[in-house]
């Protein structure tokens, strides 16, 4: 059952929730033949009307027993969610004692099992999961002191938030199992024991990026980190890529790369550190009222995050933010599932889940970086410093952060704000030939863009730059220029805009690919030719031959990996299927090429073997990298890559057998039934299909991983009929999962490129189905869209 906004309010009228007292009993959760744990909660809980009644939230296996204030309940009233309570008193004690299962999903407290490796237990109460493993009254408005007295195996580590401090039931944690774990101060690391070589090569590292965002969020905030210890576990199973609980953060365990990793990967893992340090102020010390101001967390960790981990550690951010971020926001922001930045109304916490997407993350994070732009840092700052410090350990909303801008007096600012905050979706801004001018088209209420404009020759050197203003329809621009130019209007990647430049006199989009330019614009090129693929104003192939040649001579490990990236899906699903083949073998050849070139011990020569794996149909290539015929061995993640491409292209399946002795890990066992499921045999596929469809039994990992080999790219004609039964099939899921392993399972098996009549007049069929639940449908919404989208490439563009 979800909690509606008008019930948190009318909860939050009635009683304030002081304490929450656990006592679990996990001393038999080694044993996987036990698939249920204790759990006994004490609530102190004040009654703002005495006499009145209430509930509280327990997800449990069975209830045994409820005290309030001491007397037995002899008939709880109790529907598996909701413990109604009445007739509370000014001052109650409220003890319930439950049976609680551990969950194969990530949610609620999760159980991860590896042979020989252990069993290890994460809770992850994120957004309603809390009630799954001890009562509590969960909504973020209702903070309280915790506390925990926890029975485990001999030998195990417990660890948990290290703070007395009031907290939103959603942030509260516990990680226990034989855990490895490294200390430095109040820092520290833990990782299961499989991955103790890898967080010991790491540990410095995240120590380093850890101490330097931990100094700098101080300094900036002017208010110290608030909750003891900090830890950050590296969890199995994890689904999101980390959750910032106060004193105890988990990251997903992958972020301990196993084998090789590139600068850009290291980076991101750094982004992520800082991101999760922000919320200790932005979301743990001042937490939302409601989930309608998500923004308050996520959009101001992304900025954050990215800003100070670009000013204050070795890995400058900002490009990767264009590249990867948004991207990823600018699709749903243009997706049929857009919303405002802020105020997005989610009147329940099934709506509030759903927008934990690219624009609460990315399209906040850019309008921020664009409010403290047109602010100035020293007025941006001072509001937040008087934010935190008004409300810190309590709870807070837009409008009071709000004023405490409007307070440094800066004239416009709720003007500005009811632009960028309130509307949805993308302006398009592109520039004019003739005269150039700037052109915005989109929402109603001007919004106003700063712009950097460049115009480049055709070798890259700078003719003319200006500062512009975009609001109005028109924007003229008094830029020198001539034929061949091109006229880039977000030269330093800051806008949050469809962006459309002008190459002088008319040449093809295409064409600015071509043209030799500085990092800065380069990555901003690459962002909006990907954003010009999905609207088909560029055909696939003659992109893809513009981002090979691209290729061939960047210098820039992150633009590299970007441009390959985007030659492969040109390769495959923004391409029609006959053509898929040439395209492929055309990116194969030129990552081979790039591979025979590239420095062994480098990031080039990585991401050269990773397009080779992805796009090679050559099998005996494949071969030639699992036996180590380059200067440098693949590692464990990229083995299991070229074993799936060969079982892809129809070798002997026995090829995961012998992988899989050789790497037994957990990964290395979801990465089998990846491989399993890419054989191009219609018996493989349908059983695959069957078991994301309807096993109940199987982890949503498990689920999720099956569901990644079944609809590949190069196996069209096989897979186009189960694409047709994954969408009748597919809204039936939600009686199995729940919350994010629902939302996974979807995203993880969704018929990406298998974008035919047929497949798409499925997908309606199912999206006009009333009884999807709305979790499936959100998700189905949006890659609907991209199908659609590949469907218009493939007819307008897809043979060019």
């Amino acid at each position: 059952m979800t909690l509606r906004h008008d019930e948190a309010l009318e909860r939050s009228r009635t009683i304030t929730l002081r304490s929450v007292q656990v006592e679990l009993d996990l001393s038999s959760a080694d044993n996987l033949d036990i698939p249920t744990f204790g759990s006994r909660s004490r609530l102190e809980i004040d009654c703002h009307e005495p006499g009145a009644g209430t509930f509280l939230d327990l997800k449990a296996e069975s209830l045994h027993e409820v005290r309030v204030n001491g007397v037995l309940v002899e008939q709880p009233d109790w529907d598996g969610n909701r413990l109604r309570l009445s007739d509370l008193a000014e001052h109650n004690i409220v003890e319930v004692t439950a049976t609680m299962r551990f969950s194969s999903d990530g949610e609620g407290l999760h159980r991860h099992h590896a042979a020989g490796d252990g069993t290890y237990l994460y809770a992850m109460s994120f957004l309603d999961a809390a009630p799954r493993w001890f009562c509590t009254v969960d909504q973020p408005d209702q903070k309280a002191r915790h506390s925990f007295d926890v029975q485990a195996p001999d030998g195990w580590i417990v660890r948990g938030n290290d703070t007395d401090k009031p907290l939103a039931s959603y942030l509260v944690t516990l990680v226990a199992g034989p855990w490895v774990e490294i200390t430095r101060g109040r820092l520290g690391l833990l990782a299961r024991r499989g991955l103790s070589d890898e967080l010991h090569r790491d540990a410095e590292d995240l120590f380093e990026v850890t101490n330097a965002c931990l100094a700098a969020y101080e300094d900036l905030i002017g208010i110290p980190y608030a909750f003891g210890d900090y830890l950050q576990v590296f969890a199995p199973d994890f689904n999101a890529g980390a959750m910032e609980n106060p004193g105890c953060v988990v990251l997903r365990e992958q972020f301990l790369h196993r084998g090789q990793a590139t600068q850009a990967q290291r980076a991101s893992r750094a982004g992520t550190i800082a991101h999760e340090l922000a919320h200790q102020w932005f979301g743990d010390l001042v937490t939302m009222r409601w989930w309608d101001d998500l923004w308050l967390n996520e959009s101001f960790a992304e900025y954050l995050g990215h800003r100070i981990c670009t000013e204050h550690t070795q890995y400058p951010l900002w490009a990767d933010f264009g590249l990867r971020r948004k991207t990823w926001g600018l699709a749903a922001d243009k997706g049929p599932n857009t919303h405002p930045v802020a105020g997005n109304g989610a009147e329940d916490t099934t709506a509030a889940l759903a927008n934990f997407d690219g624009i609460s993350y990315a399209k906040g994070a850019a309008v921020l970086r664009q409010l403290a732009a047109w602010m100035g840092d020293q007025a941006f700052f001072a509001g937040l410093r008087h934010h935190i410090s008004t409300h810190a350990h309590g709870n807070a909303s837009r409008a009071d952060l709000v004023d405490a801008w409007r307070a440094q007096g800066v004239d416009g600012l709720d003007n500005w704000l009811d632009a960028w905050l309130t509307t949805s979706g993308p302006d398009r801004i592109q520039v004019l030939d003739g005269p150039l001018r700037l052109e915005r088209v989109g929402t109603p209420k001007p919004r106003p863009h700063a712009l950097h404009v460049e115009v480049r020759t055709p070798q890259g050197s700078l003719r003319d730059e200006r500062r512009a203003v975009a609001h109005d329809d028109l924007t003229p621009l008094d830029l020198r220029h001539e034929p061949g130019d091109l006229v880039l209007p977000d030269a330093d990647d800051t806008a949050w805009a469809s962006i459309r430049p002008l190459v002088v006199g008319g040449a093809d989009l295409t064409s600015v690919a071509a043209h030799r330019l500085p990092t800065t614009p380069r990555a901003a090129l690459l962002g909006l030719l990907h954003d010009a693929l999905r609207d088909a104003r560029v055909a696939p192939g003659a992109l893809q031959d513009q981002l090979l040649a691209m290729a061939a001579v960047e210098p820039d490990a992150t633009l590299l990996a970007a441009a390959l990236d985007l030659a492969h899906a040109c390769a495959t699903v923004w391409s029609p299927p006959d053509v898929r083949p040439a395209r492929g073998a055309r990116l194969a050849d030129a990552a081979l090429h790039l591979l025979e070139g590239a420095e062994p011990k480098g990031d080039h020569h990585l991401l050269a073997q990773r397009a080779v794996i992805a796009s090679t149909t050559h099998t005996d290539v494949l071969h030639g990298l699992l036996a180590g015929e380059t200067p440098r061995p693949l590692g464990p993640e990229e083995r299991w890559r070229a074993i799936q491409s060969l079982v892809a292209l129809g070798e002997d399946a026995r090829l995961v057998d012998d992988e899989l002795a050789r790497d037994p890990s957990s990964s290395g066992q979801l990465h089998a039934l990846t491989a399993r499921a890419s054989a191009p045999a219609s018996s493989v596929k349908r059983a695959a299909l069957d078991r994301v469809l309807h096993d109940a039994q199987a982890s949503a990992y498990q689920v999720s991983a099956i569901a990644a080999g079944i609809f590949l790219p190069g196996q069209y004609a096989l897979v186009q009929p189960l694409a047709v039964e994954w969408f009748a099939g597919i809204s039936q899921t939600s009686r199995l999962r729940q919350g994010w392993g629902l939302t996974g399972t979807v995203r993880a098996g969704f018929p990406h490129g298998v974008a035919d009549e047929q497949v798409l007049d499925a997908a309606r069929r199912t999206l006009a189905d009333p009884e999807v639940h709305p979790t499936v449908r959100r998700t189905l919404a949006d890659g609907f869209d991209d199908l659609v989208r590949q469907s218009v490439s493939w007819k307008v563009c897809g043979a060019s």
